[in-house]
Parts: C-alpha cells; sequence; structure tokens
C-alpha cells in the first residue's frame, strides 16, 4: 500500500468510534469461559490487512493487496453463534452482533448488505454479509470494524463502537491481534471448515436452511419456511405463476436470501429480488428462453452470487455467469442432457460451488461434482427416479452440502439428507404436491 493511500485509509477508519468518550481503550481482563476458536471472517485462503488505529482492542480490516476486493467481500461468521442484532444504526450504518456462547460476542460495522436475521443459528464460515461502507462514521472508505466482546455485566449483549465498551482482544487461529496504533498485513483466513456455506438455493429466510417455494395449480407462488427440517405453514409471495415454463430460487442478488427467476411464456428471463420475504418488481436478464428444456440457478462460480444454467433444445448444457445483477457470454459445460427428466444444480460437494445433478432417461440420479467451471466424471446417487414429476437439489439440513428433495408419482414431497456425498433414507416433509407445476 502506498503512503498517501495508507494515510487516507488512516484517516477514514480512525472515524469508526461510534459514540466516543475518547481515544483510550479498555481491554477487560480475560473472560472465565473459554472463547471459540475464532478464524478470520473472510474466505479461506484470503489475506487481510488488520489495523486498531486509535481504538484498540476494535480491528479495520481491508483487503490486500492494497484494498482491492474489499467493497463487497463475503463475511463469514468466524465461530458458531445466535444472531442477536442485525440492524442499521445511524453511525455503524448496517451492523451484526453474533453471540457464541459463554459471554462471547462478535460485532461488524459499515457492511454492504446483511445476510441474517435476529434470531438465526450461523454456522462457522456461514455468509452472514458483505463488507461496505455504510454509516456516517465509515467516511465512505470501504472496510470491516470488527470488535470481539465478552459480557461483563451479565446482561446478555457486548457493548460496542466506544472507548470503555465490553471490547476484548481479537484473537485468530490461537494469534492475538492488539496493541494501540498495530497494522497486520498480508493475514490468511482459515475459515476453511467443512461448514462454509456461501451458496444458497431456496434459502428464502436467509437463515442457512432452505425453504421450499412451490407454484401450485391456481399459479400462487407459495413460501413455505423451513422449521427445523418440517414445513411451516405457507405464505403467498405472488400470483399468475401459472404460465411460466420455469421458475426456480437461489440467491442472485448476493445478499444471502434466495431470490425467486422465471421464464415467462413469452421466454422472457425474469429476475423478481427477495424484499422482506416479498417480492419486487423484476428485472428483465435475458429473452430466448422458451426453447430451453432445463433452466436452473446456483453459484456455480463460487462468488456468492447465483447463476444461470440452462439446457437448450439442442441438449447442451450452458453456464451463463452473473455479472453484476446481469448474464455474461455463456460457456459451454457438456452435451446430451436432452434426454434427461430433471437437471439441478446446487453444491452437493460443500466447496461453495454449485455442482450439476440429473435424472436421466433411465431413471438414474447422478451427482456431476464442479471441477473448476467444468463437469468432472458423474458419480450415480441413486435409481428409480423416473416416477418423480419433480427433484431439486438445496441445502435443506443447513450443513453447507445439498440435499436432494422430490416430489414422487404419489405426490408426496420427501427429503433425502446428503450423507457424506450418498444419500439416506428420505423423511417425508408433505403430500399433496403432485398437482404443483414447479417447486424447488
Amino acid at each position: 500500500m502506498s503512503q498517501g493511500r495508507t494515510a487516507r485509509f488512516r484517516a477514514a477508519t480512525s472515524a469508526c468510534l461510534i459514540a466516543a468518550t475518547g481515544l483510550a481503550s479498555v481491554v477487560f481482563a480475560s473472560p472465565a469461559h473459554a472463547a471459540p476458536s475464532f478464524q478470520l471472517p473472510f474466505e479461506c485462503g484470503q489475506e487481510w490487512r488488520l489495523d486498531t488505529w486509535a481504538h484498540s482492542p476494535a480491528l479495520d480490516m481491508v483487503r490486500e493487496p492494497d484494498q482491492v476486493g474489499t467493497l463487497g467481500a463475503a463475511l463469514l461468521a468466524p465461530a458458531a453463534g445466535t444472531v442477536n442484532k442485525s440492524t442499521y444504526h445511524d453511525n455503524a450504518g448496517h451492523m451484526i452482533q453474533i453471540n457464541h456462547g459463554g459471554g462471547h460476542f462478535t460485532t461488524y460495522l459499515h457492511l454492504d448488505s446483511r445476510a441474517v436475521g435476529v434470531g438465526a443459528r450461523v454456522a462457522q464460515g456461514q455468509l452472514i454479509g458483505r463488507v461496505g461502507k455504510s454509516g456516517p462514521t465509515s467516511n465512505g472508505h470501504p472496510h470491516l470494524h470488527y470488535e470481539q466482546g465478552f459480557d461483563a455485566n451479565g446482561d446478555g449483549s457486548a457493548t460496542w463502537g466506544y472507548a470503555g465498551a465490553e471490547r476484548v482482544a481479537a484473537v485468530f487461529d490461537g494469534v492475538t491481534y492488539t496493541g494501540s496504533s498495530r497494522t497486520w498485513r498480508n493475514v490468511t483466513s482459515r475459515n476453511c471448515g467443512e461448514e462454509a456455506d456461501l451458496e444458497r438455493v431456496s434459502d428464502f429466510s436467509g437463515d442457512g436452511h432452505s425453504d421450499v417455494l412451490g407454484v401450485n395449480a391456481a399459479g400462487d407462488l407459495l413460501y413455505y419456511p423451513n422449521n427445523g427440517l418440517a414445513l411451516s405453514a405457507p405464505k403467498e409471495i405472488g400470483h399468475g405463476w401459472a404460465a411460466f415454463k420455469h421458475v426456480m430460487a437461489a440467491d442472485f442478488s448476493g445478499d444471502g436470501h434466495a431470490d425467486v427467476l422465471g421464464v415467462d411464456a413469452a421466454g422472457d428471463l425474469l429476475y423478481y429480488p427477495n424484499n422482506g420475504l416479498a417480492l419486487s418488481t423484476p428485472k428483465e436478464i435475458g429473452h430466448g428462453w422458451g426453447g430451453f428444456k432445463h433452466v436452473m440457478a446456483a453459484d456455480f462460480s463460487g462468488d456468492g452470487h447465483a447463476d444461470v444454467l440452462g439446457v437448450d433444445a439442442a441438449g447442451d448444457l450452458w453456464y451463463y455467469p452473473n455479472n453484476g445483477l446481469a448474464l455474461s457470454t455463456p460457456k459451454q459445460l457438456g452435451h446430451g442432457w436432452g434426454g434427461f427428466k430433471h437437471v439441478m444444480a446446487a453444491d452437493f460437494s460443500g466447496d461453495g460451488h454449485a455442482d450439476v445433478l440429473g435424472v436421466d432417461a433411465a431413471g438414474d440420479l447422478w451427482y456431476y461434482p464442479n471441477n473448476g467451471l467444468a463437469l468432472s466424471t458423474p458419480k450415480q446417487l441413486g435409481h428409480g427416479w423416473g416416477a418423480f414429476s419433480q427433484v431439486f437439489a438445496s441445502d435443506f439440513s443447513g450443513d453447507g452440502h445439498a440435499d436432494v428433495l422430490g416430489v414422487n408419482a404419489e405426490g408426496d414431497l420427501s427429503y433425502y439428507p446428503n450423507n457424506k456425498l450418498a444419500l439416506s433414507t428420505p423423511k417425508q416433509l408433505g403430500h399433496g404436491w403432485g398437482a404443483f407445476p414447479h417447486v424447488m
């Protein structure tokens, strides 16, 4: 980082105290309860610069090298916990606080977006938001203001953002980062566990567990919340969907909540943003999709934004990258897909990149791993799927690995857990789904 750029960053980030009464910070004694094994709240292998400036033990973080990629970077939970604050603060902008148990908390300020709500359970490595520059005390400079805290007074929260708050020295991967006006360069994230889950297919609520959406015989679009591996009473989120040829749910915007995409009777591909569990005015993102046999949305690139995949009339499988809520030039992934009855995309392997699954003409279910934006040799997951009217994949269990759900010939909706890249005994989630033209 150049000297001038460093100076600008220091000027911008030194203003991050929210209601500071002074620059001196208080570091509490080590809490009595052992802290979780916190990891840097970013994707595995990324390098970040950490600065305390004048508000130690709080940290400001920017991406290395030279801050490129800070704005919009995926923010991951550094340890498992429960969200107890998720709001917009007058000074701090979009902010989140997580209760990690035993009195330990983490707080995140100036976010670009929040992917979790109050009460949500999060796993280590789960997407919780995006780094930004919201709130006046960010000075318009993208960075993450991060604090670890301990509930010293036992009131069920940890104060933050000012000298004397319940802030403690930050520890990542067993290393402590504290001290006034300290800088650490090229700190590498080890937030690499299997629980990391940046891809959201059908997770309409944004709690890390996929929900079920369906278009019924009347053309109503219904949202069925995932309630502990069962479905709650549905909420209608639209009507007039009976004429749509394809309907899918995935996180196109990258905010942690699945949006809805659909191909209408005219062959136009429309994106309906998820706006607080309701759908906003759609945006057209393509036309000429009426001839496609299969269309699906999932994060094939692994950047946190769902892409679009489709099987055209010739049976070729194409990948259309999401480029700022628009679609880039497609890349062909394969051919010979015209005979498949069902084709779906979701992160079956749990590596953050969507894979492709399909039911062939013989009724066999196959898993095609995503291997660097190409498909590897498939593995058979099961047979007898030819009679299913609907088959789709999404992370219903919330463990970061997509499961398989299907509507059988009797109209029963069942959930098949992903058990180390194989399918376990199914659990029935409901019946009467046979008349639904679209289930996702």
